[in-house]
C-alpha cells in the first residue's frame, strides 16, 4: 500500500498499525516490541506536539506552510493543508498534512488554524476537542528523507480531531529521525 504525500510523492510503509486509543496503552506488548520508548512517547502525544516541541527544544517552533487548498460546495469548506514544522534553525521537525470539513453553522473559526499549529490554536482558544489515533506507520519517502536531510526510515501517524462529538479534522504527520534526539 501506498500513502501519498503530495501526488507525486509516495509515503512507503514497511508496516502499519491499524489502533485505536484503547490499544497504545504503554502495557501492549505488541506495540512494545516494535516501538522505542522514546518513540512510543512521540506517537502516543495526546497533547499539543508543537507545545512539547517547544518545551524539548527551549525554541519556538515555526510553522511554514507548504500547500492549501480550500473546496467550497453549498454549505460545506473542505480545507487541505500541508504544513512544515521547524525549530528555530530552520531543522524540519514535521511533516503534517491535514483535511478539514467545515459547517458553515458550527463554532470553529477556520480562521483559528491559519498559519498556526493546529493544537496551539485550539489550547489558546480554549476549544475542547478529542483526538483518536487511528494509524502508526514505519516506513521511508524520498520527498520525506530529501526535507529532513535524513536518510532513514520515517514514523507517522493518523489521527481524526473530534469537537462536539463530530470529526472536523484528520491529520497524518510524519516525523523527522532527529526527533529522538532531542531526548538525549
Amino acid at each position: 500500500m501506498n500513502l501519498y504525500i503530495y501526488t507525486f510523492h509516495r509515503f512507503h510503509p514497511f508496516f502499519i498499525l491499524n489502533i485505536n486509543n484503547k490499544q497504545l496503552n504503554y502495557s501492549n506488548t505488541k506495540i512494545n516490541k516494535l516501538i522505542s520508548i522514546k518513540w512510543q512517547l512521540i506517537l502516543k502525544n495526546e497533547g499539543s506536539f508543537t507545545k512539547a516541541l517547544n518545551a524539548l527544544t527551549g525554541k519556538k517552533i515555526k510553522v511554514k506552510m507548504s500547500q492549501k487548498y480550500n473546496y467550497k460546495c453549498k454549505n460545506i469548506s473542505r480545507n487541505i493543508r500541508c504544513v512544515w514544522l521547524e525549530n528555530s534553525l530552520y531543522t524540519k521537525l514535521i511533516f503534517a498534512r491535514s483535511l478539514w470539513l467545515f459547517i458553515y453553522n458550527n463554532n470553529i473559526n477556520i480562521e483559528l488554524i491559519k498559519n498556526r499549529p493546529v493544537g496551539n490554536s485550539f489550547i489558546e482558544h480554549e476549544i475542547d476537542i478529542y483526538r483518536n489515533i487511528h494509524e502508526l506507520y514505519y516506513g521511508y519517502s524520498e520527498y520525506l528523507e530529501k526535507n529532513f536531510i535524513r536518510h532513514q526510515a520515517i514514523w507517522g501517524r493518523k489521527y481524526t480531531l473530534y469537537y462536539s462529538y463530530n470529526s472536523y479534522v484528520i491529520i497524518q504527520e510524519f516525523f523527522s529521525p532527529y526527533i529522538v534526539n532531542l531526548f538525549n
